[in-house]
């Protein structure tokens, strides 16, 4: 995983690239964990692959997104609890790769 931190939006946004390394891609379970663990969260969240953006909060955004194994997506997060919620939601990707 690689942070780093771009500035071309309203303000700092906060990244994280990551490999999806579950054979599984990124299914509905971990889907719903995400969605779940951003709830505890102020920042806004999204996940990216490629040209795609899409809310963490959104379930039906995640699946719709048909992220597989292999893909490289950004976890991106602005707000003040923004490094939190990455690790957060990286640690259950992270997670997803054992199941």
């Amino acid at each position: 995983m690689t942070p780093c931190v771009q500035s071309h939006y309203k303000e700092e946004v906060e990244m994280i690239t990551i490999k999806i390394l579950s054979e599984n891609g990124l299914h509905a379970r971990p889907a719903s964990l995400i969605v779940n663990a951003c709830l505890a969260f102020e920042s806004e969240i999204f996940l990216v692959k490629g040209d795609t953006r899409a809310n963490a909060r959104s379930i039906m955004n995640l699946m719709a997104m048909g992220i597989v194994h292999g893909d490289e997506i950004v976890v991106e997060a602005d707000g003040h609890d923004a490094t939190e919620a990455e690790e957060t939601i990286v640690s259950i990707i992270e997670g997803a790769a054992h199941d």
